[in-house]
């Protein structure tokens, strides 16, 4: 007789753990030198309560031409595998840009929980009714440290509940509040911290 359970998401029933029916996990059986794996390099689901941190480059900004406030900066910008797949839900806890051009202008990112098309860069942010269907809240970059040669801005005091994502990512496009003109090698990169359910 086998005691031990699992639930299964898809056949909404529990059932029991046999050899024709074993648990739904893969075992890591690599040794290592002991440090923790990264979730998103081994394409394993973040653990829940524990805070999922994702920085890409900002892709698509056009280099050396001004920027007015309200333009999209970059393109479409996904941060894949913050939600646990079970789960889809969470909370945004905190963006930050990591602004090596030193411009410290204010970013808005909207938190949208699935792709759409993007608006071009450079021209005013402008999504369509269905994708703001997919708006979920957005954080507002606006607090900058200054250092010799680069800043680095984070958005402060504003937590996003995501509770319906269709899959485990979240998807942005930043809006620039100011007059940005971006240096080639000096792309900026964004971060998101999330805590999945």
């Amino acid at each position: 007789m086998n005691l031990l359970k699992f639930y299964d998401r898809l056949a909404g029933s529990y059932r029991e753990v046999a050899s024709d029916n074993p648990l739904p996990v893969a075992i890591d059986e690599r040794q290592g030198s002991g440090s923790l794996l990264d979730p998103l390099a081994d394409g394993l689901p973040p653990v829940a309560g524990r805070t999922v941190t994702r920085v890409v480059q900002v892709p698509g900004i056009g280099t050396g031409s001004a920027y007015a406030a309200g333009d999209a900066f970059g393109t479409l910008i996904e941060f894949p595998n913050v939600f646990r797949p079970e789960k889809r839900s969470g909370i945004v806890v905190g963006a930050f840009l990591i602004d090596l051009d030193n411009e410290g202008v204010s970013k808005d990112v909207p938190l949208f929980v699935a792709s759409f098309t993007a608006t071009a860069d450079n021209s005013a942010f402008a999504p369509s009714a269905n994708t703001l269907q997919g708006l979920r809240g957005f954080l507002s970059i606006s607090s900058f440290s200054t250092f010799s040669a680069n800043q680095v801005g984070q958005a402060v005091g504003t937590n996003v509940w995501i509770g319906d994502a269709p899959g485990t990512s979240l998807f942005t496009q930043l809006v620039t509040r100011g007059a940005d003109n971006i240096a080639a090698g000096a792309l900026p990169l964004v971060g998101l911290v999330v805590i999945p359910d």
